[in-house]
């Protein structure tokens, strides 16, 4: 009689904090200093049980508010307050990933290599159209399904034999557009009053991201 495990697999939730920027093309005149956008990614996933070591695959989905935060400055060199774009985002994410013998048997590392789509939900670009300025984004040249890839790597923390911890970093950076906006000319400069021509805008996202997760083992059985 031979004992073994089949079907088998973990699945958890994961948050924690996410880095945000985005690469923008230039916009003339307007002096727009742009900084990183802090938000909190959630997902739920699923990942193959390892028994032998080889790898594993996973698949999560999550959510992600994607973005920018800017200070400008006006005529009189004053920086205003910061101001936000932020596009919402539904995430779906699938790949491999491989643990790495530890020397302690604790804390067991890991590495993953994933692909992702994004879905577009909503954004706050409603909240500049009141403003009526060109040189404010517009929901008009969102790209509703940005993609990339993933590499990272972390901690498997197991507590008990069918749940435990996990502590995640990752590099997140976008091949697919967020934005495209073509050139505009004889764009009035609110600041300068000049008349000035915009630039192609193409914005892609990039993220770091560090979380914490809990999962637990689904453990089938099988007697042969």
């Amino acid at each position: 009689m031979t004992q073994g495990s089949g079907q088998s697999y973990w699945f958890g939730v994961k948050t924690g904090l996410s880095v945000n920027w985005q690469s923008w093309g230039g916009q003339s005149g307007s002096s727009l200093d742009r900084n990183q956008l802090l938000s909190i990614p959630i997902d739920a996933f699923i990942e193959t049980y390892d028994e032998e070591g080889k790898g594993s695959f996973y698949a999560q989905l999550g959510f992600r508010t994607r973005g920018t935060s800017y200070r400008f400055l006006n005529n009189f060199g004053t920086a205003n307050t910061n101001l936000e774009y932020k596009f919402n985002n539904l995430v779906l994410e699938a790949g491999v990933s491989k643990t790495i013998n530890s020397l302690t048997g604790i804390f067991i590392p890991y590495y993953k290599v994933g692909l992702r789509g994004e879905y577009t939900m909503t954004t706050n670009l409603d909240n500049f159209a009141t403003f009526n300025n060109v040189f404010y984004p517009s929901n008009d040249f969102v790209r509703r399904f940005p993609f990339g890839f993933t590499v990272g790597g972390g901690f498997n923390y197991n507590i008990e034999d069918l749940y435990g911890l996990l502590f995640e970093f990752t590099v997140n950076p976008d091949i697919g557009l967020q934005y495209e906006q073509p050139p505009l000319g004889n764009v009035r400069d609110p600041f300068s009053g000049q008349l000035v021509t915009l630039e192609l805008q193409q914005i892609r996202n990039l993220s770091l991201e560090f979380k914490l997760g809990i999962r637990f083992l689904r453990k089938v059985e099988y007697i042969d």
